[in-house]
């Protein structure tokens, strides 16, 4: 194998390992960009990271097509375990918020919205969701998610076989991460359960009339009380959480 036929090789393993952090819209932070620009960085990080290395050796695999099947496959479950990192901590808001949604009686916007009759909307998951982009960008995690990918190529080289991922760590990864989702809307159900104990007073007290939609725009006002009373705290429990998701990546490949 030549050192070009092996240099293209590497830049496909190391696009393959970069592609669900940087292209892939469901687990990486730059959905919100063009396809087009994620390409593009896409490939402009994999050269870049191909130039920055030394001149690797060929793997004998490398010349079959099992073999390189199986290398290529390694890559892309490095890169989509890299993808946890975002996708967990945004399922853990998400589940979070449509929890709370569902206290405060939000959950209900989605019977007026003709677009979302298919895919009901969380309307505190979008917010939550977008200020956690926001977030992610400002308090400079993706710097440490792209120095972590930087240095796994040093750790698991690219166009390896034989990778082995543990199963406590990723089990480890999911509960954390939607244990500190549930912690940033902790505030919003717990004040909302005791409004739910009012309610519930109310309507022993009263079983003539319908206390539900006569405490929905209490619900709501509350929850967007509470709300506006916890943003002071959410960015470091948004941080704390992708954070979090970041220290144990490691932990998945056994290092």
């Amino acid at each position: 194998m030549t050192t070009i036929e092996a240099t293209v090789l590497l830049l496909g393993f190391a696009t393959l390992r970069y592609a669900p952090v940087l292209a892939v819209p469901a687990v990486s932070p730059m959905a919100w960009a063009p396809p087009m620009v994620r390409m593009v960085l896409l490939l402009a990080v994999a050269g870049l990271t191909v130039m920055a290395m030394p001149l690797a050796k060929p793997m004998p695999y490398w010349g079959e097509s099992g073999g390189l099947l199986l290398a290529g496959a390694s890559e892309l479950l490095i890169g989509m375990t890299f993808g946890l990192a975002i996708l967990l901590p945004q399922a853990g808001i998400g589940m979070a918020a449509r929890l709370a949604d569902m206290q405060a009686g939000l959950s209900a916007a989605s019977l007026l919205n003709p677009t979302g009759q298919h895919e009901p909307e969380s309307l505190l998951g979008s917010l939550l969701l977008l200020a956690a982009t926001v977030l992610f960008f400002t308090l400079d995690l993706h710097v440490e998610l792209f120095r972590l990918l930087a240095v796994s190529v040093r750790v698991l080289p690219l166009g390896m076989i034989g990778l082995h991922l543990e199963p406590v760590a990723f089990l480890s990864m999911v509960s954390g991460s939607f244990a500190l989702g549930l912690v940033v809307v902790a505030p919003l159900v717990v004040g909302l359960f005791a409004v739910d104990l009012a309610v519930a007073y109310a309507t022993r007290s009263m079983p003539q009339a319908n206390v539900y939609f006569l405490a929905l725009p209490l619900k709501v006002a509350v929850a967007m009380l509470l709300l506006a009373l916890t943003l002071a705290y959410a960015p470091t429990l948004i941080g704390r959480l992708y954070q979090d998701a970041l220290v144990r990546l490691p932990a998945l490949f056994g290092t």
